[in-house]
């Protein structure tokens, strides 16, 4: 049980439909639609990974209280999972779309992009205090509690401290690189710098939305910043990254390293990659996250293996 309301969010997207396709095909300039990293296919590709996201969540975190799924107009068309495997938890996971978070913001749409979306995701009409935010390609493969979250007033980070001077090497090596790292860099800049970023994991983040409300109204330009471009720019910023900043200089943060309790599965073309990364998710009897990364570029027997351990891991455990 947890001492108070746990709510998770995540965006989602289908990069399957061919209206939302036509739609970004519209709105998209330059590069935007070969780069993977702005919006290229492989940013919106989806092959059922939220059914085991959301399963995870109600199988191994069954103290959180509400799922909020973020979407463009569609249907991840869970009720069939939900109806047979938690029945009791059909109505806890809910659709909500960017119209609603956007409210009064609907010049911004629409948007293709995770850091604008995410920028405005603790919007969320009766979004508890207390949220996890995460991906739908993140799962959960062993029991969770909310301490893995929260503990006491401070909130739980799976990072680990990078020298900003590297990252800026980074940068400068490949200035058109429209990265991770990189992302978390501008948010260090723009909360005034500092000499290294948290490199956050793949895992879910611990978040607090009275602090995203407080930083809206104090920090306009960056909010104007992340809203701006409808496809992912060089200027953005990883949303997380300025909360968990400010929770470490206010001694609110509990940093994890990420690598101790997630595993990350990275598409590579070579043999056995797929069944070797699987043979290791079973025999870890330690971490609780498995991020697939790119899943959508396995072939279908590799996506059908994939599937099948997390048959047997969430939905049937």
């Amino acid at each position: 049980m947890s001492p108070f309301p746990i709510d998770v969010v995540l965006p989602w997207v289908d990069g399957s439909d061919s209206v939302l396709a036509a739609r970004r095909a519209r709105y998209a300039q330059d590069d935007a639609l070969t780069n993977e990293e702005k919006g290229g296919a492989s940013r919106y590709a989806s092959v059922g990974e939220i059914r085991y996201c959301i399963a995870s969540l109600l199988r191994f975190a069954p103290f959180v209280r509400k799922i909020f799924i973020v979407t463009d107009g569609q249907d991840p068309d869970l009720g069939g999972m939900l109806r047979e495997y938690f029945p009791q938890r059909v109505d806890d996971v809910v659709i909500v779309d960017h119209r609603v978070i956007f409210r009064g913001r609907e010049d911004a749409l629409p948007t293709f992009n995770s850091n604008s979306i995410d920028t405005l995701i603790w919007n969320i009409p009766e979004l508890s205090e207390h949220f996890i935010y995460t991906n739908d390609d993140v799962m959960l493969v062993r029991p969770a509690e909310p301490e893995d979250f929260f503990r006491g007033d401070s909130y739980v980070c799976y990072a680990k401290r990078l020298s900003a001077r590297f990252v800026r090497l980074l940068r400068f090596i490949r200035p058109q690189h429209v990265g991770y790292k990189v992302s978390m860099l501008r948010a260090l800049e723009l909360m005034g710098g500092g000499d290294h970023i948290l490199n956050l994991g793949h895992t879910p983040c611990a978040m607090s939305k009275s602090w995203f409300e407080r930083w809206a109204e104090a920090r306009p330009d960056m909010v104007e910043n992340n809203l701006r471009d409808k496809f992912r720019s060089l200027a953005q910023f990883e949303v997380q990254e300025p909360f968990y900043l400010d929770m470490e200089r206010q001694g609110k943060l509990c940093l994890l390293s990420d690598t101790d309790f997630s595993m990350v599965f990275k598409r590579k073309k070579r043999p056995g990659y797929v069944a070797k990364k699987i043979r290791a998710f079973q025999a870890d009897e330690t971490r609780k996250f498995v991020c697939f990364n790119a899943l959508n570029l396995c072939t279908p027997d590799e996506i059908a293996a994939v599937k099948a351990w997390l048959d047997a891991r969430i939905l049937q455990a």
